[in-house]
């Protein structure tokens, strides 16, 4: 699992350079929120991976996945892709798509609902 996580840390820090990003062009304040959202995400794919091995592990398994779009088993490599994929087009739409203040909004509204899957 150490070098998932490896895989994943490096994974967004690539595309999101690959982004043309102005990151430090944001406030400090959106800059931590946006860090909060990554970790809130990063816990979230930490948590899923765990089910998963708990599913590999024993036909028995208590927990099953909620997320409709990786089904109630999904595997690791879906879960990686589709958390990459939709924090780029996230990022992407942040940055260039959005005002400041809108930006914050966004930002807040995003970890709000980023905290449910962690501490459900």
């Amino acid at each position: 699992m150490g070098f998932l996580k490896k895989l994943l840390i490096l994974s967004s820090i690539f595309f999101c350079s690959l982004s043309y990003a102005d990151f430090e062009d944001w406030s400090t304040k959106d800059q931590r929120l946006y860090t909060s959202f990554v970790t809130l995400q990063a816990m979230d794919v930490m948590q899923t991976f765990a089910l998963i091995e708990c599913q590999e592990r024993s036909p028995y398994c208590p927990y099953y996945e909620t997320n409709f779009l990786v089904g109630s088993h999904p595997k690791k490599g879906e879960i990686v892709f589709i958390k990459l994929a939709t924090n780029f087009l996230i990022y992407n739409m942040l940055d260039k798509r959005m005002n400041e203040r809108e930006r914050r909004f966004t930002l807040g509204a995003l970890n709000a609902v980023s905290i449910y899957p962690v501490i459900q």
